[in-house]
């Protein structure tokens, strides 16, 4: 069973002007909307801290797996 609701012709909603194509300095979604880097940013940590710290978490899940296995 369908249900068709047609909107009648004097409700339907009429575009006050016709589209028209977008600008090609506006065509991008996100022009003029990003920032620069803080400088502070690029001394906040070395490169080798955040490489450490995964370095960390995957050999204490990688321990972990291996314990649970090991005391089964």
């Amino acid at each position: 069973m369908t249900v068709n609701h047609r909107i009648p012709a004097h409700e339907r909603p009429v575009p006050a002007t016709p589209p028209t194509e977008t600008p090609e300095c506006e065509s991008s979604t996100c022009s003029g909307i990003s920032t620069p880097e803080s400088v502070e940013l690029h001394t906040a940590w070395p490169g080798w801290i955040p490489l450490l710290v995964i370095a960390v978490m995957v050999l204490c899940c990688v321990g972990f797996a291996v314990g649970r296995i090991a005391g089964w």
